[in-house]
């Protein structure tokens, strides 16, 4: 009798210290799980705190920051997108979208001392026994800035000296290239450039560009030359519709973006703003069009690219 007491007893202890061990593993891999140090950590966090605009850029979307204060920075938006320093997380262009609303849409075709609509071209052409039209009256050479000439041919009825300005100051507003490179555009004499812009017909832009094969339609970025196509300035792309002014914005800025070691990409989503190194001229892919870098800005932030130097 006492044996069977004494047996019920150890088992009745045995139940309690397997159950107390069972119990405590579970709330050990529930509740209280120890990370141990050779386990991946894997960040989840979605948003970018943008501190400046208070607003927050997704890695899948966002919203080009609205434009309130004076009338100088309505004119020149400068698209600052003060993102924090990486930690290791790349961020790639072709997973943001950026949108934009109407108002932003007309504040990005307004830039100080120029027409885009314009576009300098005048009623008759400047007679002339030689091909080209040279900007002469130039900067001197200066290796702190990105120096180019220009070059305007002489059949077309486009004051160079008004396309002097045109370029330049597209390519130096605050929303442009300058601002991602960290350098100023100027025009130097031909042979004290960097890199030749050009204007001309379509016949020649087929030349100079070749072996790439423009067809009389496109224009390109051929060594250290920039050719725009003249039918393309005065004619613009299928998915502008009538606006030409957004379509010569994006004509400047597109080519000379090739000349600064960028490649061409793609519409991230439907309506967002085309990233400026699509292939905007055949198609948007659904994306509206755009003219400035500011894919490209963000791009630059958090990856390696071949820049100009």
């Amino acid at each position: 009798m006492e044996k069977r007491k004494t047996l019920i007893l150890f088992n009745i202890i045995l139940f309690i210290f397997l159950s107390t061990f069972v119990l405590s593993e579970k709330l050990n891999i529930s509740g209280n799980r120890i990370i141990n140090n050779e386990e991946a950590i894997v960040a989840t966090s979605q948003e970018i705190k943008v501190n400046d605009n208070k607003e927050n850029i997704s890695t899948t979307t966002t919203t080009i920051p609205s434009l309130e204060d004076s009338y100088e920075e309505e004119m020149q938006t400068n698209i600052n997108f003060k993102l924090p320093d990486s930690d290791g997380v790349d961020i790639y262009s072709s997973k943001i979208s950026i949108y934009s609303t109407e108002e932003q849409t007309i504040l990005s075709k307004l830039i100080p001392g120029v027409s885009l609509e314009g576009g300098c071209l005048v009623d008759e052409v400047n007679e002339s026994e030689n091909q080209w039209i040279n900007i002469i009256e130039a900067n001197a050479y200066n290796e702190e800035k990105i120096n180019f000439s220009l070059s305007v041919e002489s059949n077309l009825k486009v004051d160079a000296n008004c396309l002097s300005n045109f370029i330049s100051s597209i390519l130096n507003d605050k929303r442009g290239w300058a601002t991602v490179v960290g350098k100023e555009f100027q025009i130097v004499n031909y042979y004290d450039a960097d890199f030749h812009i050009f204007l001309a017909n379509p016949n020649t832009v087929d030349e100079l560009c070749f072996p790439l094969q423009t067809n009389g339609i496109y224009s390109c970025r051929n060594g250290n030359q920039v050719i725009y196509n003249y039918f393309r300035w005065l004619a613009g792309a299928k998915d502008f519709g009538l606006d030409i002014a957004t379509y010569r914005l994006y004509l400047i800025n597109h080519e000379v973006g090739h000349m600064l070691g960028w490649g061409h990409t793609d519409c991230p989503s439907q309506n967002a703003l085309a990233p400026l190194m699509m292939q905007q001229s055949k198609t948007t892919g659904g994306c509206v069009p755009n003219g400035w870098p500011i894919y490209e800005r963000i791009t630059y932030l958090y990856e390696t690219v071949d820049n100009f130097k």
